[in-house]
C-alpha cells in the first residue's frame, strides 16, 4: 500500500497534460506521476526529464539499449516498480523477450554485443549509490560510445536513480496493465533485483 495516495488524473492540475502524454506512450497512467502530482511542479519537472532522456526521438542511443540500461539500473537498486516498468518499456521499444530474460547474463550471453555489455556494466555498477563504476568500466563505455552517447547513458542511469528511490520510498503500486504484462511474459525480476541490490563494488 503506498504511503501517499495517488491523485486522480483530474486532480493533477498543471501536470495533467504531461501525465496524459506519458500515458499515450505507455498505454496506462503511471501511479508514480499521480503521486508526484501532489506537487505538480515536481511531476512536470520529472516528466520533462523522462521526455528528454528516455522518450526523446532525437536521442543518440538506441531506444532498446536505453531501456535495458534503465532496467538493469532499476534491478540493481531493487526497485520493484521501476523494474516492472522498464521490463515492459524495454519490450515495447524493441528489446527481444529472450534478451530481457537473459539480462543478468549480459557479460557472458551471446545475445549481447560488446557495446551493450559496456553500457549494462556501467548501469549495474554506476546505478547503485555510492557508484562503484570503475575507471576501466568508463573507459570501456567510451570505447564504444561518443561523448554525447556516454552523457545520454549516464542520464538514463541518473534519471532512474531518482525514480527508483521515489517509488521504493513511497511503495508505489504497480498498475494492473503492467502486472498483467509481467504475468503474461513470466517476468523473473524480483529475486534478481533483491540479489543485485546487495552487490557491492
Amino acid at each position: 500500500m503506498p504511503h501517499v495516495a495517488p491523485l486522480s488524473l483530474a486532480e493533477t492540475q498543471a501536470a495533467e497534460g504531461d501525465i496524459a502524454w506519458l500515458a499515450s506512450a505507455t498505454g496506462f497512467t503511471a501511479n508514480s506521476m499521480l503521486t508526484l502530482s501532489h506537487r505538480p511542479e515536481i511531476a512536470k519537472a520529472v516528466l520533462g526529464l523522462i521526455r528528454a532522456v528516455v522518450r526523446n526521438p532525437d536521442g543518440t542511443v538506441d531506444p532498446a539499449l536505453r531501456w535495458m540500461v534503465a532496467h538493469v539500473t532499476s534491478l540493481s537498486n531493487g526497485c520493484s516498480y521501476c523494474s516492472a516498468h522498464t521490463f515492459k518499456n524495454g519490450a515495447d521499444n524493441g528489446v527481444p523477450q529472450e534478451k530481457l530474460d537473459a539480462i543478468w547474463e549480459f557479460e557472458t550471453s551471446d545475445l549481447f554485443s560488446e557495446a551493450e555489455r559496456a553500457a549494462l556494466r556501467v548501469a549495474l555498477s554506476g546505478g547503485q549509490c555510492p557508484s562503484f563504476a570503475s575507471p576501466e568500466d568508463m573507459a570501456a563505455l567510451r570505447a564504444h560510445f561518443s561523448p554525447e552517447q556516454v552523457v545520454e547513458i549516464g542520464a538514463v542511469i541518473a534519471l532512474f536513480g531518482f525514480n527508483n528511490r521515489w517509488n521504493a520510498l513511497m511503495e508505489t503500486d504497480v498498475e494492473p496493465q503492467v502486472t498483467e504484462f509481467m504475468r503474461k511474459h513470466n517476468y523473473r525480476g524480483s529475486k534478481e533485483a533483491r540479489e543485485a541490490a546487495a552487490v557491492k563494488g
